[in-house]
């Protein structure tokens, strides 16, 4: 299904009433249906001919693991159609804003940025815990309850521990959003829970000072460049932001995952107890190491 459906319409025993969002690989649909207790949300690929392998085998994957999630920071799983004849999945609309949204105003300052960075690092944990990984963790994939808890969506890219990685046997070059790609990503690693803090850090990049930290490459060299060029410290392009909040990101952006957190569990601790975290030279650097420095610290 290509194009829009129009209100009215039947999928199964849900009834379209309108469209949420029009993307390039799904289009998303207010339902309403058999009530499970909450409002409903449809997405149905846009399967067709000349569509990327891609968003094909993604849809089967978000399909798998979206119902083997639970929990508060994932949309909560109603049913899904078969894939040949039936494509979609309903699942929870949340009632929420876009992290989107907190870019479109500028840099963030730092309570509130520290704030959100835990909500999404708590959100990345849990799914951890499920032995799940996003792999695609940005901002049009977070979303943020009025309670302020976060949660994530869009799982066609990620891993599962206890499901065949069907992305990693079709595809041979890097997957996800170039911006966001942990650098182990670009060489084709996706069963490294770090891969999610590092997309983390360049989404708290972003926030902060209304950049990213490499840019938007389009080719393989250009997402390449991130192995061995440190980004621009984020406090050259935002000074009021606090050495120890820079400290937090740069550690998240490091090239080499050893470097950056454990865990999700520790990111968050320490953006909600700045006074704990330790400043290093990667919390003062006021300007990039230069090219191979950055490299030369993952040997």
């Amino acid at each position: 299904m290509a194009r829009p459906l129009d209100p009215g319409t039947y999928v199964g025993n849900y009834r379209i009433e309108s469209c949420a969002h029009a993307g390039s690989m799904a289009i998303l649909y207010h339902v309403s249906g058999p009530d499970p207790g909450f409002p409903l949300l449809m997405k149905i690929p846009r399967f067709g001919h000349g569509e990327a392998t891609e968003s094909i085998v993604g849809f089967e994957v978000e399909q798998m693991i979206l119902a083997a999630l639970k929990g508060p920071h994932v949309p909560r799983f109603v049913e899904a159609g078969d894939l040949a004849h039936d494509p979609h999945i309903v699942m929870e609309w949340i009632d929420g804003r876009c992290l989107t949204e907190w870019l479109d105003h500028g840099p963030v300052p730092a309570e509130e940025l520290a704030r959100l960075g835990a909500a999404m690092a708590t959100a990345v944990h849990s799914l951890h815990l499920q032995e799940a990984i996003h792999l695609d963790i940005k901002p049009l994939n977070v979303m943020i309850r009025p309670s302020g808890e976060a949660v994530l969506v869009d799982f066609g890219l990620s891993h599962h521990a206890h499901f065949p990685d069907l992305l990693a046997e079709e595809m041979r070059r890097p997957i996800g959003s170039p911006p966001y790609l942990a650098p182990e990503q670009v060489v084709g690693v996706r069963c490294d829970p770090r891969s999610d803090i590092f997309s983390v850090g360049v989404t708290l990049y972003e926030l902060a000072t209304g950049k990213l930290p490499f840019g938007a490459p389009e080719t393989l060299a250009g997402m390449r460049r991130r192995l061995y060029v440190d980004p621009v410290p984020p406090r050259a392009l935002a000074p009021e932001l606090p050495e120890w909040l820079q400290e937090i990101i740069m550690r998240c952006l490091e090239v080499d995952p050893v470097r950056r957190y454990p865990s999700a569990a520790h990111l968050a601790f320490d953006l909600t107890h700045p006074q704990q975290v330790t400043v290093t030279e990667r919390g003062r650097r006021m300007r990039s190491l230069g090219v191979g420095q950055r490299f030369k610290r993952w040997l």
